[in-house]
């Protein structure tokens, strides 16, 4: 390799080193910097985000203790209704109760309900409603899809919130 060098004519060394020296910078570059940037400037955009998503969460949150103290949301809407029929009112007032194929009393605070061939959408709206509206929960659930596209067979037990 110095045999090489040493060969070369002092305006080939000159070419020759200037080449090297471009070709470093352009390597330092593509493999270096241009990564660098793309990842600051992915990171700036997600930084964006997260301050958009804190300031939706604290507006978001000082609702929520303007709710809790004015009362609104705590307990349940029901009206002296018993668990039972609040679930039987509110499945059959929806669009779910053709689906309906048992619902019964387990104890005084429980109630077992079973869907047969329920469309997704409208059992989870129901659910919404239950938990929003009257503060009843499902204690548990088993769902299994149905053979019919976006329905599904259910069986769960719901209880009243804070029990």
């Amino acid at each position: 390799m110095m045999n090489y060098w040493q060969q070369l004519k002092p305006r080939e060394r000159m070419l020759v080193t200037v080449g090297g020296v471009i070709f470093s910078v352009l390597m330092l570059f593509v493999l270096v910097l241009e990564p660098l940037t793309e990842k600051v400037d992915t990171l700036t955009v997600s930084v964006e985000k997260q301050k958009a998503q804190v300031q939706w969460l604290k507006k978001t949150a000082s609702e929520v203790k303007l709710l809790q103290k004015s009362g609104a949301g705590s307990g349940n809407s029901s009206q002296g209704q018993s668990l039972l029929v609040l679930v039987d009112r509110t499945s059959k007032s929806g669009k779910l109760g053709k689906s309906i194929s048992r619902i019964e009393p387990d104890g005084s605070a429980r109630v077992r309900v079973w869907l047969e061939n329920a469309g997704f959408d409208d059992f989870t709206r129901w659910l919404a409603q239950l938990e929003t509206k009257y503060n009843i929960l499902v204690e548990s659930a088993v769902v299994d899809k149905s053979d019919s596209t976006g329905r599904v067979n259910v069986r769960m037990v719901f209880v009243e919130g804070g029990k």
